[in-house]
């Protein structure tokens, strides 16, 4: 309790008095940048997780996999009904046959995400006025990503698979086909 309330007033909030709030914002924004920008990266990683944990239980639904309510998952994956990454991996378990291996890639994942999402930037706030820590948050950072990844990666063979047997889709075209698109509208001369 008292580490959580020293925190809380220890935070990067507003400006110090006598300090512009303009002033202190830019500089906040210059120093810290590179920590909110690798947030930023792992923030992306742990949605496109997500998304991928519901897209897998939506192609193994329309598949015919037992258990599995098509209805709801398509909703999940429209943002009409809400379900967290932990009882996505919950169904996964439940309803689809993995592999003990990929099971605890997605659970160390899910473990991952919840700390980048729920608590890491404000459990290290005090440590963001140390130079000397930044690079060590970002190693940080990018080790908690690296575990999101690993779980979205042992998915990603399966999802593959179904897209093609259930929608006729190419995820590996798909994916070209985007990045071609990004590096030709971002072209910048």
């Amino acid at each position: 309790v008292n580490s959580a309330k020293m925190r809380s007033t220890r935070r990067l909030c507003g400006a110090p008095n006598g300090l512009r709030m303009d002033e202190f914002e830019e500089r906040k924004k210059k120093i810290l940048g590179p920590i909110y920008f690798e947030s930023g990266i792992a923030l992306y990683t742990c949605q496109t997780f997500e998304y991928s944990i519901g897209y897998f239980l939506y192609l193994s639904a329309r598949l015919g996999t037992e258990g599995l309510d098509l209805q709801q998952l398509s909703a999940i994956l429209d943002d009409d009904e809400k379900k967290t990454a932990g009882q996505l991996i919950h169904m996964v378990k439940k309803y689809v046959k993995i592999s003990e291996d990929t099971k605890s890639s997605l659970v160390d994942a899910l473990k991952a995400r919840n700390k980048i999402i729920h608590r890491y930037l404000i459990d290290n706030s005090e440590r963001f006025a140390d130079l000397a820590e930044h690079e060590k948050i970002i190693d940080e950072i990018r080790s908690l990503r690296r575990s999101v990844q690993k779980g979205d990666k042992c998915l990603a063979p399966f999802i593959k698979s179904l897209a093609f047997a259930v929608e006729g889709i190419d995820i590996d075209e798909e994916q070209d086909e985007l990045k071609r698109q990004f590096m030709r509208d971002t072209n910048i001369h």
